[in-house]
This record gives C-alpha cells, sequence and structure tokens, in this order.
C-alpha cells in the first residue's frame, strides 16, 4: 500500500471513529434525557397523587369537623338556648314588673333570633336534608334559609327525575354550589341568583348558579383568589366539569357537570 492510500485509510478510520464517537454521544445523550425526562414525569405524577391524597385527608378533616361542630351546636347549644327562653318565660310570667315584663319579652325575641341563627348554622354545616332527600331539596333548604335574610333573592329549578348518588360525592357537589354562592353574596352585589338543576335518565347531572351582580375579571380572580383554586381542587377531585364566565357589569355564571355513573 502506498504511502498516500496509508494517509487517505488512517484519515477515513479516524473519520470514522470520531462519526461514531460522535453519534455514541448522541445516543448516549437522548437516552440520559429520556431517562430524566421519564423520572421527571415519576416525580411529577407522585408529587400530584400526594397533593391529592394531601387534599383529599384535608377535605375529609373539615367535613369531620364541620359535622361534629354542626352536633355540637344542634345537642349542646341549641339544647342549652332553648331552657335559656323557658326560665326567661317563666320570669316573664311570674314577674308583676311592667319594665321586667318587657326586658323578659325583649330578650325572648333575641333568644329566638339567636336560636334561628344556630339552626341556620348547623343546618349549612350539616344539611339533614342532603342525606334524607338528596341534593336538590338540600339545595332548596339552603335557598329558603338565604332568603328568610331578605338580603337578596335566591331561586332553585330543577328538570328531570331526581336521583341519588355517592354520599361523599353529593355532599362534595353541595359544597361547591355552597362555595359559589358564598362569594356571590359576599361579593357579587347581586339581588338574585338562580340554581338550575338538571338530572338526566342516563344520570348526569348538570347545575348552573347565575346571578345578575356586577361580574369580576375571571383570570385576575383565578390568579389570585385561593378560593377559586381550592374550589378547582374541589371540582377534579369529584371528576366533574366545571365551567366560569363573569363579566364586569354582567353577572356571573357557573356551570358543573357530572357524569355520577363514574
Amino acid at each position: 500500500m502506498s504511502e498516500s492510500n496509508n494517509i487517505i485509510f488512517v484519515y477515513f478510520i479516524g473519520t470514522l471513529g470520531m462519526v461514531l464517537l460522535a453519534l455514541s454521544v448522541f445516543f448516549f445523550f437522548v437516552t440520559y434525557q429520556k431517562k430524566m425526562l421519564k423520572k421527571q414525569l415519576e416525580l411529577n405524577e407522585t408529587k400530584a397523587k400526594q397533593q391529592e391524597e394531601i387534599l383529599l385527608n384535608t377535605i375529609s378533616a373539615q367535613e369531620k369537623e364541620r359535622k361534629r361542630i354542626a352536633q355540637d351546636l344542634h345537642d349542646e347549644v341549641g339544647a342549652m338556648l332553648s331552657v335559656v327562653k323557658l326560665n326567661v318565660g317563666r320570669i316573664e310570667k311570674k314577674s308583676e314588673e311592667s319594665v321586667a315584663k318587657e326586658l323578659a319579652a325583649e330578650t325572648k325575641t333575641y333568644l329566638d333570633e339567636v336560636i334561628t341563627q344556630v339552626r341556620r348554622i348547623s343546618r349549612s354545616l350539616l344539611p339533614p336534608s342532603l342525606e334524607k332527600l338528596g341534593l336538590f331539596f338540600a339545595l332548596e333548604e339552603l335557598a329558603r334559609w338565604v332568603n328568610k335574610a331578605e338580603q337578596l333573592k335566591i331561586v332553585c329549578r330543577k328538570s328531570g327525575e331526581q336521583f341519588r348518588f355517592d354520599n361523599k360525592k353529593e355532599l362534595a357537589v353541595f359544597r361547591i354550589i355552597q362555595e359559589l354562592l358564598n362569594n356571590a353574596i359576599k361579593h357579587s352585589e347581586a339581588t338574585i341568583i338562580f340554581i338550575s338543576t338538571r338530572f338526566t335518565p342516563d344520570y348526569n347531572l348538570m347545575i348552573s348558579i347565575s346571578d345578575n351582580g356586577k361580574g369580576f375579571n375571571l383570570e385576575e380572580k383565578m390568579n389570585s383568589g385561593l378560593g377559586l383554586k381550592n374550589l378547582d381542587s374541589r371540582i377534579q377531585i369529584v371528576g366533574a366539569k366545571f365551567k366560569m364566565k363573569s363579566k364586569h357589569g354582567k353577572g356571573t355564571t357557573a356551570i358543573i357537570y357530572l357524569d355520577t355513573k363514574v
């Protein structure tokens, strides 16, 4: 082999070696990136599951605490207030002084208001009609309690035959609607809120909550409002689809869709 051929051969071998080395480095880099990406995805999935589990445990703990407080309010505080009212009534009957009678009567009126508020709070924390009669009846009861304050009016409408579904999901949907109503009552300056509930024969549920309030910038609220983020988390846990639209001066509408068979 001539010297020029040797040079060409060495050059060819060197070039081939460099190409192979470059390919090896490239494939190593691609493989490494894939492994890193897979590990990152696994880590993100683990974090998401942990966050979901933490949120589920938090919500479960909240519901247990709400149940305990509701029972204490009903069984203990409510009973004690009723006894106090009876005693005030006895004082009113036995008192001979007009001033004392008037004071006793006024105290009974205040006690009636306090007892009513205790019952309202107790039912809000743990609505008995939800477990006994179902979601729509619980919403009607909630609306009646709000309407008693005469600050605004809530109108409940239903289409289709009500069906029952998983107790935890039913309670979760009620809490979501309750939170939406609380937000509307506190911030919307609305005079009327419509709750429309549609039950379909194939066990799908759609609920819309709309008000005639002042509306808001939805994007700003989602970025800054912890309440809306918590609401979104609850909706994801239930497995529902959720849509909200709002515009300044045009009110707000929220729609919840849930396949109860899932």
